[in-house]
């Protein structure tokens, strides 16, 4: 199992997939067609007083005064603001522009619960990948399960579950994952870290990190998971030159890790991190880890397996 992997993913993905959505927004906000549940905005050009918001029934109808219950569902929202503007030219002494904005997706909707920072239900103008829907959610938390993410899909009165291994699909761009349908519930679970050692033994992550600090770690837990723990790498960080101290029978090594030629290349197995080491990510364009030192005397305190603090800052300054 790899808990937490996701959020590191998806900082470091977050702005090329934000660019990209920006990209075909528009396009898709023409081809978009209202269904029940959405919630639209509706404004009347030089009538400030006919604007308002509106709920799609399950009918597919919306009421928009004074013309009443106006057909919705099917349309798109252009379509449905031309419609609007016919009948208001009743009720107006001049023809006016309508203009319909959808402000709420939720007619193509999904629910995602379970270890992720915001459960909730997210509505789309079109219903991402799994992983992206994930992230939308806040990512997964540090002690999510990827492995086994369960899609529970309605089928008429029946339900059935797809299980996805969302932590091999992101490592192999070349995966195919299921689509999601309107209506999925996404359930990411939940392990249990814990591990023998003392309390408030763990791993210290320090550096160009979004949250500094002690994380506790389990059996088999790779350096991903750390740093996805620690919020993911900052926006300052290098990930060709991450640092894990380690100690191994009284003596003390530092093993420096390329995350990014792991990521460019895949393939290659994970590193194993143990309760006791030390992970720092140091600045981009250079090995710099005097601002990580600053503060590591007052973060690792972590029990007895913490490895001796001066032999550490030789290390890392080697």
């Amino acid at each position: 199992m790899k808990p937490g992997m996701a959020w590191f993913r998806f900082v470091r993905t977050g702005l090329l997939a934000t660019a990209l959505i920006l990209a075909a927004a528009a396009a898709w906000a023409e081809d978009y067609t209202i269904g029940p549940e959405d919630v639209l905005q509706i404004s009347v050009y030089l009538h400030p007083e006919l604007e308002r918001q509106a709920v799609v029934n399950t009918d597919g109808n919306v009421t928009f005064p004074p013309i009443g219950e106006i057909k919705a569902s099917g349309l798109t929202p252009k379509a449905l603001g031309d419609r609007i503007a016919d009948k208001l030219s009743t009720y107006l002494r001049q023809t006016t522009a309508v203009t319909v904005t959808v402000s709420r997706y939720l007619s193509r909707s999904v629910y995602v619960s379970g270890a992720v920072a915001s459960p909730a239900r997210y509505g789309f103008e079109r219903i991402p990948s799994i992983v992206d829907v994930i992230g939308q959610a806040g990512g997964a938390s540090p002690t999510a399960d990827l492995s086994r993410v369960e899609i529970i899909r309605r089928e008429g009165d029946s339900r059935r579950s797809l299980f996805v291994d969302v932590t091999a699909a992101m490592r192999d761009p070349q995966a195919v994952m299921p689509e999601l349908k309107p209506g999925d519930t996404i359930v990411v679970p939940g392990t249990t870290v814990g591990g023998s050692g003392t309390a408030g033994a763990g791993v210290g992550v320090l550096g160009e990190v979004s949250k500094p600090g002690v994380y506790p770690v389990g059996p088999g837990q790779d350096l991903w998971s750390v740093l996805a723990a620690a919020g993911g790498v900052a926006k300052g960080g290098s990930l060709s030159d991450v640092r894990v101290i380690s100690s191994s029978g009284g003596r003390q090594a530092v093993v420096t890790v390329n995350l990014r030629q792991v990521l460019e290349r895949g393939g290659r197995a994970p590193y194993i991190v143990r309760s006791g080491d030390i992970v720092v990510v140091p600045t981009s364009g250079g090995a710099n880890f005097a601002r990580a030192w600053g503060g590591l005397q007052g973060l690792l305190a972590v029990g007895t397996q913490v490895l001796n603090l001066a032999v550490a800052q030789k290390l890392l300054t080697q």
